[in-house]
């Protein structure tokens, strides 16, 4: 009776499954932690660009930016969405950006909102940084909001490149490797275009 116990006792053993580390749960090694802190901080990194972007479309008044601006809402939505599907399938993390910024109604502009985004080690976004990119803008049009955003934007791009340089040093997925390699070299393209902009403008 105790040998068919200790049987069955194994049996059951064998076919628990294991569970991947959750959101409460630590996650093992270098490797993994900067990958997770990777994959939350860039998710929010986006958002902030996808929010901005969107207060493009609705204040820029030339088709070029506007259409850059759409570009930037296009790849990075997708990235979001590849970056969250990475989290859930690699650390089992469910994880979505709370937007940064939200319209003021007939204010016009952008208004900065109080709220984080939760990690596992707690809130990685900032709300006045959002607020420090889109300084001003809600004062200017034209030509000048143009200016005054392209300037933002190349300065949160610039921000992800050093993101995207880092992570190449300790990521493990190779799959998230070629994210960052696809970051850097589409984003310092964006960039090249965006200061060509500022010097068409005869800022």
């Amino acid at each position: 009776m105790r040998k068919s116990l200790i049987i069955l006792v194994s049996l059951l053993v064998a076919f628990v499954p294991i569970l991947p580390v959750t959101a409460d749960g630590p996650v093992e090694g270098r490797a993994g932690r900067a990958e997770l802190r990777f994959l939350e901080g860039m998710i929010d990194h986006h958002q902030m660009a996808v929010d901005m972007a969107n207060d493009c479309l609705a204040n820029a008044p030339g088709a070029t930016v506007r259409a850059l601006c759409q570009r930037v809402i296009d790849a990075q939505s997708a990235e979001i969405a590849q970056m969250q599907t990475w989290l859930l399938d690699w650390y089992n993390v469910q994880y979505t950006p709370i937007a940064m910024i939200e319209p003021m109604g007939e204010m016009g502009g952008m208004a900065g909102m109080d709220h984080s985004t939760m990690t596992t080690d707690g809130p990685v976004t900032d709300p006045p940084m959002m607020m420090g990119m889109m300084a001003g803008l809600n004062r200017l049009d034209g030509v000048d909001y143009e200016i005054a955003w392209l300037e933002s934007m190349i300065d949160h791009h610039d921000d992800a490149l050093h993101m995207a340089e880092r992570i190449l040093t300790r990521a493990e997925h190779a799959d998230l490797i070629v994210l960052a390699e696809t970051i850097i070299r589409d984003q310092t393209a964006e960039m090249a275009e965006m200061e060509a902009l500022i010097v068409a403008s005869g800022a």
